[in-house]
């Protein structure tokens, strides 16, 4: 009996690395999706919580490095152990080593991190159960507790709902995220993010916790998540680019955002345009009319071209011109309005006679909600003595090619993530300054329109 007992005491002595993989993992999947909540700590040299996660993230690293040394500890090497076990083991050795290399110096290969996570938890269980069933000949109901418990914490905390969630995320200072050539910081300037995922079980249990947390139905023209990343990082070097124009321009270098043509960014199916212009063309003129600007396309619709007419095109697409006849058709809302049945955005060109440099966090995914703060904060470095008065700044809004500041989703979740902070000010596009304010009322809220309003504001300071 009692060599029974050490023998059973040893083998769960030595499932100690397996156990400390498995609780480190599970709290590293409950520590991401509350991640906001150590914000808005800040360390003495100004390094704020949105950066100190690009280092916690190395440490995800241990869990397969536990299982390495679980299946060392456990017998890897010891030629009495059963072959099944032994190449379970070695598989995980393999796999988690792998997987530590990848966590490590593959950062952005997350799918292959979160396969590799997975498939060396699988063989840690599957060395568990057999381990028991060839020990006692009989069912392995303690590991299968272990097994049962970790999948229930999985279910709640992994398993996806028909709601996407929005809840309050972190500030960071663009003044730290971007560098431009010759420039120095003069202050403090704030951007805010929020998270906005598919929900979890977990999600609910946090909402009854913690404020400002929202659930709404997932549509079911939803893109799936790979393209949605690729869209809202594609955003961010976009909203990098349009600041840094307008940031350049306003501090006296460059010409800034200048437009330059109508881009095509969709053709109506069976409309004028369907089968003659293609998305991604840039149009220059119609009928030889310049149209450098949307506003310009639709005036020469308006006032130059009637329904039936035919209309030549000029269009750059790729590295050529091409002159395209397109014959206009009636608009189904306004018979006497002539259309092509293209939708349209003004192509900008963007001078950015400075190099400017970013700092990409881990938490940043994308979007382009911190534009109009990044425009901001690029002045700051580009004016002698900085553009915030000693104040801290916070804001909120995307910039576009005309420096006006566009409307964002998010913006109960940003005012209260902002009221966490010692923010002197928090800007916001006018649109979204009432419910800034019904989500932080003692937060000191400025509606905005353009990025001069911003300027204008911390000048009157």
């Amino acid at each position: 009996m009692r060599n029974f007992r050490s023998q059973r005491d040893g083998a769960r002595e030595r499932s100690r690395y397996y156990l400390a993989g498995i609780l480190a993992g599970l709290a590293y999947l409950i520590g991401a999706e509350l991640i906001w909540l150590p914000a808005p700590l800040e360390s003495g040299g100004g390094m704020e919580w949105i950066e100190w996660i690009d280092y916690l993230y190395y440490g995800l690293a241990v869990v397969p490095l536990c299982w390495v040394a679980g299946s060392i500890d456990r017998g890897l090497w010891n030629g009495t152990t059963p072959v099944v076990l032994r190449l379970i083991r070695i598989a995980l050795a393999a796999i988690s080593l792998a997987s530590a290399g990848i966590i490590v110096f593959a950062v952005d290969k997350l799918e292959l991190q979160l396969f590799g996570i997975v498939a060396c938890a699988v063989l840690v269980f599957a060395d568990l159960l057999v381990s028991e069933v060839l020990r006692k000949r009989r069912f392995p109901w303690r590991n299968s507790s272990l097994l049962a418990s970790t999948l229930a914490v999985l279910a709640l905390t992994a398993w996806p709902t028909s709601y996407n969630v929005t809840y309050p995320g972190m500030t960071l200072n663009l003044n730290r995220y971007a560098e431009v050539e010759g420039g120095a910081a003069g202050g403090v300037i704030d951007g805010v993010l929020v998270f906005d995922r598919p929900a979890v079980l977990a999600d609910r249990l946090y909402a009854a916790f913690f404020p400002q947390y929202v659930f709404q139905p997932i549509p079911e023209n939803e893109p799936p998540l790979s393209e949605t990343y690729a869209q809202v990082v594609a955003m961010k070097s976009d909203a990098n680019r349009v600041a840094a124009a307008i940031a350049m321009e306003k501090a006296g270098l460059g010409e800034g955002a200048v437009p330059d043509g109508v881009r095509i960014v969709a053709i109506v199916k069976g409309s004028p345009a369907d089968g003659t212009l293609q998305a991604g063309d840039i149009i220059d003129a119609l009928d030889g009319r310049p149209v450098s600007r949307v506003e310009d396309l639709i005036t020469t619709m308006e006032t130059a071209v009637k329904a039936g007419d035919e209309v030549r095109v000029s269009v750059r697409r790729g590295a050529a011109k091409e002159e395209i006849n397109v014959r206009a058709a009636a608009s189904e809302d306004t018979p006497d309005r002539a259309v092509l049945g293209v939708s349209v955005q003004t192509e900008v060109k963007l001078d950015t006679p400075r190099i400017v440099s970013y700092n990409d966090y881990m938490a940043h995914v994308g979007g382009p909600s911190h534009g109009a703060m990044l425009t901001l904060a690029l002045i700051d470095q580009l004016t002698p003595g900085g553009v915030t008065k000693g104040l801290r700044i916070a804001g909120t809004g995307t910039i576009e090619a005309d420096g006006s500041v566009g409307m964002v989703g998010g913006i109960p979740q940003k005012a209260y993530a902002v009221s966490r902070t010692d923010a002197n000010v928090f800007f916001v596009p006018r649109a979204g300054e009432e419910a800034a304010k019904a989500a932080a009322p003692g937060l000191n809220i400025v509606a905005v329109e353009h990025i001069d309003d911003v300027l204008q504001w911390l000048e009157n300071q």
